[in-house]
Protein backbone atom coordinates (compact mmCIF):
# COMPACT_ATOMS: atom_id res chain seq x y z
CA UNK A 1 0.00 0.00 0.00
CA UNK A 2 1.42 3.57 -0.93
CA UNK A 3 0.61 5.31 2.28
CA UNK A 4 0.53 8.85 3.68
CA UNK A 5 0.52 9.66 7.16
CA UNK A 6 -0.36 13.14 8.98
CA UNK A 7 0.73 13.98 12.26
CA UNK A 8 -0.76 16.68 14.36
CA UNK A 9 -0.11 17.29 18.19
CA UNK A 10 -3.04 18.60 19.71
CA UNK A 11 -5.44 19.03 22.87
CA UNK A 12 -4.46 20.42 26.13
CA UNK A 13 -1.85 18.08 26.95
CA UNK A 14 -0.40 18.19 22.92
CA UNK A 15 -1.26 14.10 22.22
CA UNK A 16 -0.26 13.00 18.75
CA UNK A 17 -3.04 12.13 16.44
CA UNK A 18 -2.20 10.13 13.44
CA UNK A 19 -4.52 10.34 9.75
CA UNK A 20 -2.60 7.25 8.15
CA UNK A 21 -4.24 7.65 4.28
CA UNK A 22 -4.43 4.92 1.28
CA UNK A 23 -3.43 7.09 -1.39
CA UNK A 24 -5.09 5.05 -4.00
CA UNK A 25 -8.41 5.84 -2.76
CA UNK A 26 -8.16 8.87 -0.24
CA UNK A 27 -9.39 6.70 2.31
CA UNK A 28 -7.67 6.79 5.97
CA UNK A 29 -7.69 5.49 9.34
CA UNK A 30 -6.93 7.25 12.64
CA UNK A 31 -5.19 6.44 15.28
CA UNK A 32 -6.48 8.40 18.61
CA UNK A 33 -8.41 11.83 18.64
CA UNK A 34 -7.23 13.82 21.34
CA UNK A 35 -9.47 16.70 22.59
CA UNK A 36 -10.28 19.71 20.86
CA UNK A 37 -9.06 18.39 17.74
CA UNK A 38 -12.37 16.33 16.36
CA UNK A 39 -14.24 19.40 14.14
CA UNK A 40 -10.55 20.36 13.25
CA UNK A 41 -9.69 16.96 11.76
CA UNK A 42 -13.26 16.45 10.55
CA UNK A 43 -12.34 19.73 8.67
CA UNK A 44 -9.66 18.52 7.36
CA UNK A 45 -11.12 15.18 5.77
CA UNK A 46 -13.61 17.11 4.05
CA UNK A 47 -11.35 19.92 2.07
CA UNK A 48 -9.20 16.96 1.59
CA UNK A 49 -11.69 14.56 0.02
CA UNK A 50 -10.43 12.00 2.83
CA UNK A 51 -13.28 9.37 3.81
CA UNK A 52 -12.43 8.12 7.52
CA UNK A 53 -12.95 4.64 7.81
CA UNK A 54 -12.45 3.75 11.75
CA UNK A 55 -10.97 5.49 14.70
CA UNK A 56 -8.23 3.22 16.42
CA UNK A 57 -8.09 4.36 20.51
CA UNK A 58 -4.36 3.57 22.00
CA UNK A 59 -5.97 3.79 25.51
CA UNK A 60 -9.02 5.56 26.81
CA UNK A 61 -7.22 8.33 28.59
CA UNK A 62 -9.39 11.81 27.75
CA UNK A 63 -6.35 13.40 25.66
CA UNK A 64 -6.88 10.46 23.25
CA UNK A 65 -10.32 10.03 22.74
CA UNK A 66 -12.11 13.45 23.93
CA UNK A 67 -12.54 14.52 20.27
CA UNK A 68 -13.73 11.32 19.02
CA UNK A 69 -17.59 12.37 19.73
CA UNK A 70 -17.25 16.00 17.78
CA UNK A 71 -15.85 14.20 14.76
CA UNK A 72 -18.54 11.15 14.57
CA UNK A 73 -20.99 14.07 14.31
CA UNK A 74 -19.22 14.90 10.81
CA UNK A 75 -18.39 10.93 10.02
CA UNK A 76 -20.19 8.04 10.93
CA UNK A 77 -17.23 5.40 11.83
CA UNK A 78 -16.54 2.63 14.61
CA UNK A 79 -14.46 3.47 17.23
CA UNK A 80 -12.13 0.97 18.15
CA UNK A 81 -10.24 0.11 21.27
CA UNK A 82 -9.92 -2.90 24.03
CA UNK A 83 -12.72 -3.67 25.95
CA UNK A 84 -11.14 -3.14 29.33
CA UNK A 85 -11.14 0.74 29.18
CA UNK A 86 -14.52 1.16 27.99
CA UNK A 87 -15.43 3.02 31.58
CA UNK A 88 -12.69 5.19 31.15
CA UNK A 89 -13.38 6.34 27.05
CA UNK A 90 -16.99 6.89 28.52
CA UNK A 91 -15.94 9.20 31.33
CA UNK A 92 -13.24 11.47 28.88
CA UNK A 93 -15.52 14.13 30.46
CA UNK A 94 -15.27 13.80 33.98
CA UNK A 95 -11.25 13.38 34.08
CA UNK A 96 -9.14 14.20 37.06
CA UNK A 97 -7.77 17.72 35.57
CA UNK A 98 -10.56 18.93 34.45
CA UNK A 99 -9.78 19.46 30.94
CA UNK A 100 -12.63 19.81 28.53
CA UNK A 101 -13.35 16.62 26.41
CA UNK A 102 -16.50 14.83 25.09
CA UNK A 103 -17.09 11.29 26.01
CA UNK A 104 -16.19 8.50 23.97
CA UNK A 105 -17.86 5.35 23.53
CA UNK A 106 -16.18 2.37 21.78
CA UNK A 107 -18.24 0.44 19.63
CA UNK A 108 -15.30 -2.53 18.15
CA UNK A 109 -13.22 -4.29 20.48
CA UNK A 110 -9.85 -5.49 19.48
CA UNK A 111 -7.98 -8.56 21.35
CA UNK A 112 -4.59 -9.73 21.77
CA UNK A 113 -2.74 -10.80 18.78
CA UNK A 114 -5.84 -10.61 16.75
CA UNK A 115 -5.18 -8.79 13.25
CA UNK A 116 -7.98 -7.20 11.53
CA UNK A 117 -8.81 -5.48 8.52
CA UNK A 118 -10.24 -2.00 7.57
CA UNK A 119 -10.07 -1.73 4.00
CA UNK A 120 -6.88 -2.11 2.21
CA UNK A 121 -5.57 -1.47 5.99
CA UNK A 122 -4.52 -4.66 7.33
CA UNK A 123 -3.76 -3.89 11.47
CA UNK A 124 -2.11 -6.45 14.20
CA UNK A 125 -3.33 -5.42 17.81
CA UNK A 126 -0.95 -6.15 20.93
CA UNK A 127 -2.26 -5.69 24.19
CA UNK A 128 -0.19 -3.51 26.28
CA UNK A 129 -1.72 -3.06 29.65
CA UNK A 130 0.04 -1.20 32.38
CA UNK A 131 -0.34 2.74 31.56
CA UNK A 132 -4.03 1.41 31.33
CA UNK A 133 -5.39 -1.99 31.45
CA UNK A 134 -7.00 -1.51 28.33
CA UNK A 135 -3.17 0.24 26.35
CA UNK A 136 -2.56 -1.64 22.77
CA UNK A 137 0.21 -1.19 20.22
CA UNK A 138 -1.06 -1.23 16.38
CA UNK A 139 0.98 -2.42 13.95
CA UNK A 140 0.84 -1.53 10.11
CA UNK A 141 3.44 -3.02 7.84
CA UNK A 142 6.44 -0.80 9.26
CA UNK A 143 4.86 1.13 12.02
CA UNK A 144 4.00 0.44 15.43
CA UNK A 145 1.63 2.68 17.16
CA UNK A 146 2.82 2.80 20.87
CA UNK A 147 0.17 4.95 22.94
CA UNK A 148 1.49 5.77 25.84
CA UNK A 149 3.14 2.23 26.46
CA UNK A 150 6.70 3.36 25.06
CA UNK A 151 8.04 6.32 24.29
CA UNK A 152 11.17 7.72 22.78
CA UNK A 153 13.75 6.87 26.13
CA UNK A 154 10.80 6.18 28.20
CA UNK A 155 7.78 4.24 29.08
CA UNK A 156 4.30 5.75 30.41
CA UNK A 157 3.17 6.67 33.74
CA UNK A 158 2.06 3.61 35.95
CA UNK A 159 1.31 5.48 39.39
CA UNK A 160 -2.99 6.17 37.93
CA UNK A 161 -5.33 4.29 39.61
CA UNK A 162 -6.09 2.59 36.25
CA UNK A 163 -2.34 1.94 36.12
CA UNK A 164 -1.06 -1.14 37.09
CA UNK A 165 2.99 -1.39 36.98
CA UNK A 166 3.38 -5.36 37.02
CA UNK A 167 1.23 -5.47 33.97
CA UNK A 168 3.58 -2.63 32.47
CA UNK A 169 6.67 -4.81 33.58
CA UNK A 170 5.25 -7.84 31.37
CA UNK A 171 4.27 -5.52 28.34
CA UNK A 172 7.35 -4.27 28.03
CA UNK A 173 8.79 -7.95 28.10
CA UNK A 174 6.64 -8.55 25.16
CA UNK A 175 8.20 -5.46 23.31
CA UNK A 176 11.41 -6.14 23.96
CA UNK A 177 11.30 -9.85 22.36
CA UNK A 178 10.18 -8.49 19.18
CA UNK A 179 12.22 -8.75 16.42
CA UNK A 180 11.26 -6.56 13.58
CA UNK A 181 12.62 -3.24 13.50
CA UNK A 182 9.56 -0.48 13.62
CA UNK A 183 8.84 2.83 12.94
CA UNK A 184 7.51 3.72 17.11
CA UNK A 185 4.69 6.42 16.77
CA UNK A 186 3.93 7.03 20.16
CA UNK A 187 0.88 9.06 21.69
CA UNK A 188 3.16 12.16 22.75
CA UNK A 189 6.29 13.73 21.34
CA UNK A 190 9.19 12.35 18.64
CA UNK A 191 8.68 9.36 17.26
CA UNK A 192 11.91 6.30 16.99
CA UNK A 193 12.61 3.18 15.94
CA UNK A 194 11.89 -0.10 17.79
CA UNK A 195 15.46 -1.14 17.52
CA UNK A 196 16.99 2.22 19.00
CA UNK A 197 14.58 1.61 22.11
CA UNK A 198 15.32 -1.85 22.68
CA UNK A 199 19.18 -0.54 22.39
CA UNK A 200 19.12 2.67 24.77
CA UNK A 201 15.55 2.79 26.69
CA UNK A 202 16.61 1.77 30.56
CA UNK A 203 12.84 0.18 31.05
CA UNK A 204 13.17 -2.38 28.12
CA UNK A 205 16.86 -3.41 29.48
CA UNK A 206 15.60 -3.09 32.96
CA UNK A 207 12.66 -6.10 32.08
CA UNK A 208 15.51 -7.93 30.22
CA UNK A 209 17.54 -8.61 33.47
CA UNK A 210 17.11 -11.60 34.73
CA UNK A 211 17.26 -10.53 38.60
CA UNK A 212 14.58 -7.52 38.10
CA UNK A 213 11.25 -9.70 39.10
CA UNK A 214 7.66 -7.89 38.82
CA UNK A 215 7.13 -5.69 41.00
CA UNK A 216 3.55 -3.67 42.27
CA UNK A 217 4.79 -0.31 42.49
CA UNK A 218 5.52 1.96 40.05
CA UNK A 219 8.45 1.07 37.87
CA UNK A 220 9.10 4.67 36.64
CA UNK A 221 8.48 7.87 39.29
CA UNK A 222 5.80 10.00 39.32
CA UNK A 223 6.23 12.80 36.92
CA UNK A 224 6.96 16.55 38.33
CA UNK A 225 6.13 18.07 34.59
CA UNK A 226 3.27 20.62 34.21
CA UNK A 227 2.02 18.33 31.67
CA UNK A 228 -0.63 15.37 33.64
CA UNK A 229 0.05 12.43 31.52
CA UNK A 230 3.76 12.75 30.46
CA UNK A 231 7.29 14.25 30.25
CA UNK A 232 7.53 17.53 29.37
CA UNK A 233 9.86 17.77 25.78
CA UNK A 234 10.09 20.14 23.25
CA UNK A 235 7.96 18.80 20.00
CA UNK A 236 9.23 18.91 16.70
CA UNK A 237 6.67 20.13 14.82
CA UNK A 238 4.64 22.98 16.72
CA UNK A 239 1.46 21.70 18.49
CA UNK A 240 -1.91 22.30 16.14
CA UNK A 241 0.05 22.59 13.47
CA UNK A 242 -0.62 19.06 11.21
CA UNK A 243 2.55 17.64 9.52
CA UNK A 244 2.75 15.68 6.69
CA UNK A 245 5.39 12.89 6.49
CA UNK A 246 5.74 9.84 4.14
CA UNK A 247 6.18 6.05 5.48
Amino acid sequence: MKKKLYITASGRVNTNCYIMVDEANNNCIIVDLPDETGEQLAEFCQQNGITPLAILLTHGHFDHCGGVAAFLREFNVPVYGHANDIELAKNASKNKWRVRAEDCDITNFVNDGETITIGDFIIEVMHTPGHTMGSVCYFIEDLMFSGDTLFHTDIGRTDFAESNPAEMYKSLKKIAKIEKDYKVLPGHEEYTTLKEEQENNVYLYIVNTPTMPPTNRPIKKVSTSSSPLHRSRLLPWHPRQGIERSC
